[in-house]
């Protein structure tokens, strides 16, 4: 199955498809998508009537990098009719662990910290987040319940399954 994936919610734009990834800083979001995803494709050596489904990274994130990945999976999908799928970043990083009971998190703006609880590759209670000032012991008291912490930023690449 053919799943193009986009994430523009934060300050590096990712467009990924297989195995094969691309990434851009970039200030205009708006602007280098579709020219990555057209390189994208090209080095796939597909085009755009052979995908399947698009997806873009829900977030949390930027709103206005949210609203451009969102947007464009919406109108590729209605164009090419297709599923447009939205990808919660939080799920992508929890997805990355192979462990039964997972922490998923991100960092965010000013350094806070975006959390979501996991167990068997489902979310449990709501999506939180905490201070840079906090993170440590909120991470210990995850890691204290059983809980593997999957911490990082994700790409494109991470919301494929």
């Amino acid at each position: 199955m053919n799943i193009l994936a986009v994430d523009a919610t934060g300050e590096v734009l990712s467009v990924a498809l297989g195995g094969h990834e691309l990434k851009r800083a970039a200030k205009k979001h708006d602007e280098a998508l579709l020219p990555l995803v057209e390189r994208l494709l090209k080095k796939a050596g597909l085009s755009w009537k052979d995908l399947d489904a698009v997806a873009a990274a829900s977030g949390p994130g930027r709103f206005t990098g949210i609203r451009i990945g969102m947007s464009f999976a919406s109108a590729a999908g209605h164009q090419l009719k297709i599923p447009a799928l939205a990808i919660s970043r939080l799920d992508a990083a929890a997805g990355r662990s192979k462990a039964t009971r997972v922490l998923g998190a991100l960092p965010g703006w000013k350094d806070e910290v975006y959390a979501q609880e996991y167990s068997r590759g489902k979310a449990r209670g709501k999506p939180t987040w905490t201070s840079p000032k906090d993170w440590p012991a909120f991470r210990a008291a995850a890691e204290k319940k059983g809980l593997t912490v999957s911490f990082g930023e994700t790409s494109a690449a991470d919301l494929l399954p």
